[in-house]
């Protein structure tokens, strides 16, 4: 009926309004002269300078051209190279456009299935990118696509879905169409009172704007509404109102619809002479649409006959059916284009509903193939268990005699230990009870003849002088006992702290300075002053007064004892060197007590108990230094030991550092 005709002209009026809006790439920077050729010259052009945007651009602008000239196939193809390329310079935004664009013309193509899966990725990747205004174009694509296959309910989510995002975005046109289109999907479910509603709120928008476009779509669809309700005089008035307000890039088959529409207003209202122009005006804008125009002369012939103007009738009526042929087959091959749409959507769904029922059986096998897995799994972890369980018996096994083994290791080192505590007992048992007494013998000797009253002046004299001698050895040796002791119980700790070693050389030769004149030696002090080391003050005067010691010790009459100092990096390496006897090679094992303690006689018979070299490896160590010796029979031996440097000032001034060093700081001169 010629009233179904009319019904599409909004319709239509919004698939040339969407497909205006497809893009954000202008058309008009190619030219609107040949706009193909300029795009086919840009494309060469981007080619030649290898650039991969401006290549993009124009395979865009070469599928706007062919859609233009409804080259569909040749438009998808420049379309899908543009978001080939927009994807590998990962311009997502743009690719997901492209990717909307395609389902447009394979919505026009009439490939409503492919079109739906397009317009679905599109519809991911906007939602994904956070592009609300991609998102309301995809919705307001699907609405047109749901809208004629006739699925209304689907049609009328779609478009309220893009109406929110429009409001959200503020964006008063794109707000107008999605009124327009709610209200034009409601007038076709004949639900008229919401249709009117949604469209005269489509006006006010397009009014507010303004926007002819929108205001002339509006307009257009109210006088559908009232044409489909009868009142063909608001039909009337709401059609002249759209066609003045419709801006002239409108579409000519869209004008010469609605103008056909009108006809049949007026000509319902009896206005035949005013219908009969509205029809000639639609005339040539139909010259595009050969069903159209076909329609228009079919109309005409029926207005003409019954104004009982035949020969005008024949002449409309004889156009008719010469545009018949070329009308009826432009309708059957849409019609064929519809049939095998739908039949391509109903093959890829059948063999969709196939690869379900594969699913199913292949899920279905899993299952069993599960259930058998599971099993054997059961039996395989029985087995296991039982293997773990003798495994662990077995281990237990082993860990309790391992742990014997442990235990019987630990009570043997404990028995070496309480051996050589005995041994370390028995020793210092044997030191006090032979060298201590000794010089006790001695001294009560002394005070027996002291007493008798009668010892003459020369004789206690020089009793008194090898008392004395003897007296200070035994204080040394207590000295070094008493350490001796206190390392082996360890009972002390280490106190490292900023000290002199210069301050404690001077006072170790001070202290040993009468020992060296006895034995006319010589004693050179060669170290740098300051030499500030950081270590246990008490541990450090012990190590140099015994290397003292022991080098005046083992060196013969007329002999030289040497102490210097080096920085070797962040340490001190103090040196005692001696001309003395030497060490023979088979007591080097000997000298720090590795096999027990270990004493020999000096050079002038001086007796000793193997303790002083012990200490010092021990004090050292304990202060994170090193100890070490070189020593060649008849030439001297030289001990060395390294101290870190104090990495700050000392904590006390340089005369304060310890009191018996700074009593000691003097002048050096020791000279037999």
């Amino acid at each position: 009926m010629p009233f179904l005709a009319a019904s599409g002209i909004l319709a239509t009026v919004f698939s040339a309004a969407l497909s205006g809006s497809q893009s954000s790439v202008p058309l008009a920077a190619i030219g609107l002269q040949s706009p193909l050729l300029r795009a086919q010259q840009t494309l060469r052009q981007a080619r030649l300078h290898g650039q991969p945007s401006a290549i993009a651009a124009a395979h865009l602008a070469l599928a706007y051209a062919q859609q233009r000239l409804h080259n569909y196939d040749q438009a998808l193809r420049h379309f899908r190279a543009a978001r080939r390329l927009y994807q590998s310079r990962h311009r997502y935004l743009r690719s997901t456009e492209v990717l909307r664009q395609i389902g447009y013309v394979q919505h026009t193509q009439g490939d409503t299935g492919q079109a739906r899966l397009s317009y679905q990725g599109a519809l991911a990747g906007f939602t994904r990118l956070h592009s609300s205004a991609g998102t309301a174009l995809v919705y307001q694509n699907m609405g047109r696509l749901y809208g004629q296959q006739q699925k209304w309910p689907q049609a009328l989510r779609s478009y309220e879905r893009a109406l929110v995002a429009w409001q959200q975005l503020g964006r008063r046109s794109e707000t107008a169409g999605a009124l327009a289109a709610i209200g034009l999907v409601h007038k076709q479910q004949q639900q008229y009172s919401r249709a009117l509603y949604y469209l005269r709120r489509a006006l006010g928008q397009g009014q507010q704007g303004p926007d002819s476009m929108r205001v002339g779509e509006a307009l257009g669809g109210i006088a559908e509404v009232y044409q489909a309700l009868g009142n063909q005089e608001l039909t009337d008035q709401f059609y002249t109102q759209a066609l003045q307000n419709l801006p002239r890039a409108t579409s000519p088959e869209t004008q010469a619809r609605m103008l056909q529409a009108q006809a049949l207003a007026k000509e319902a209202l009896g206005q035949r002479g005013a219908a009969e122009l509205l029809l000639r005006r639609a005339l040539p804008l139909a010259d595009s649409s050969k069903l159209l125009l076909s329609g228009l002369y079919q109309h005409l012939a029926a207005l003409y006959r019954r104004a009982g103007n035949y020969p005008q009738a024949l002449a409309a009526l004889t156009r008719y059916a010469g545009l018949q042929d070329t009308a009826f087959a432009e309708e059957r091959r849409a019609q064929v284009a519809e049939l095998q749409t739908r039949y391509e959507t109903e093959r890829k769904e059948r063999a969709i509903q196939l690869l379900t029922k594969d699913q199913l059986i292949q899920q279905a096998n899993l299952r069993r193939q599960l259930l058998l897995r599971n099993g054997l799994a059961a039996g395989a972890l029985v087995l296991l268990g039982l293997a773990v369980v003798l495994y662990r018996s077995r281990r237990q096994q082993a860990r309790a005699n391992l742990l014997l083994e442990r235990k019987n290791a630990a009570i043997s080192r404990q028995k070496e230990e309480l051996s050589r505590l005995n041994t370390t007992k028995d020793t210092l048992f044997s030191i006090i009870s032979h060298d201590l007494r000794s010089p006790l013998s001695s001294l009560y000797s002394l005070l027996s003849l002291l007493n008798m009253g009668n010892l003459p002046p020369a004789r206690l004299a020089a009793h008194s002088e090898r008392l004395s001698r003897t007296l200070d050895s035994t204080l040394r040796l207590l000295d070094n006992l008493l350490n001796w002791s206190a390392a082996q119980m360890q009972g002390r700790g280490v106190r490292p702290e900023p000290i002199r070693l210069d301050a404690l050389v001077e006072e170790g030769l001070t202290l040993l300075l009468g020992d060296a004149e006895r034995k006319k030696i010589l004693l050179l002090n060669q170290m740098p002053s300051p030499a500030l080391a950081r270590a246990d003050l008490n541990m450090t005067r012990l190590v140099i007064r015994n290397l003292l010691s022991n080098a005046i010790k083992f060196t013969p009459e007329n002999g030289t004892v040497t102490v210097s100092a080096a920085r070797v990096g962040t340490w001190w390496e103090v040196s005692v060197a001696d001309t003395g006897i030497g060490i023979a090679a088979a007591d080097y094992e000997k000298v720090f007590g590795a096999g027990g303690l270990h004493s020999t006689p000096g050079t002038a018979r001086e007796k000793g108990t193997g303790l002083g070299l012990l200490l010092c490896k021990d004090f050292v160590e304990r202060n994170g230094g090193r100890i070490s010796f070189e020593s060649q029979p008849g030439a001297g031996t030289t001990f060395r030991f390294t101290l870190l440097t104090a990495r700050t000032k000392p904590a006390r001034p340089e005369n304060q550092l310890t009191s018996a060093a700074a009593e000691s700081v003097s002048d050096s001169r020791f000279a037999p």
